[in-house]
């Protein structure tokens, strides 16, 4: 079965942007990052645009609030330049959950106004996890069933 997990990740790819230009710019080595022409997937398609990544420091468990606001903590000494960034690049901010119920999902305005200052979107994406119970076991036969 698999658990229940949320995570936040900024995201800035771009066709003529390289992940080394935006780390150089942002001083941030990145948690990931790719070129155009790597190949990607189990079926290898070819990526289109540079990528570089930054993933939200915060433990799998905790609330998605509370993993923006780490993401937030984490590039604000970088916020404006990022910004900068976002008129050769799109910027966005991508909240992923796997969870056993639809969690509340609320942005408080501060929040939101950290995304437009970044020039980022916001994509967020719920995968709501199925507990699927061992099916009964078959029955046998050897017993009649009663009659009423």
């Amino acid at each position: 079965m698999q658990r229940e997990m949320t995570s936040v990740r900024l995201l800035i790819t771009s066709a003529t942007l390289t992940a080394a230009a935006i780390e150089a710019k942002l001083a941030i080595k990145p948690d990931e990052s790719w070129k155009i022409g790597d190949r990607t997937g189990t079926f290898g398609a070819l990526l289109k645009d540079h990528g570089y990544a930054l993933d939200a420091v915060a433990p799998y468990s905790v609330a998605l609030a509370d993993h923006l606001r780490a993401m937030i903590k984490r590039i604000a000494p970088v916020a404006q330049k990022i910004g900068e960034i976002s008129g050769q690049a799109k910027v966005q901010m991508v909240c992923t959950l796997f969870c056993k119920a639809p969690p509340p999902i609320t942005f408080e305005r501060d929040d939101l106004r950290w995304l437009a200052a970044l020039g980022a979107s916001l994509d967020v994406g719920v995968t709501l996890i199925v507990d699927r119970s061992k099916p009964e076991a078959k029955k046998t036969g050897l017993f009649p069933a009663s009659e009423s």
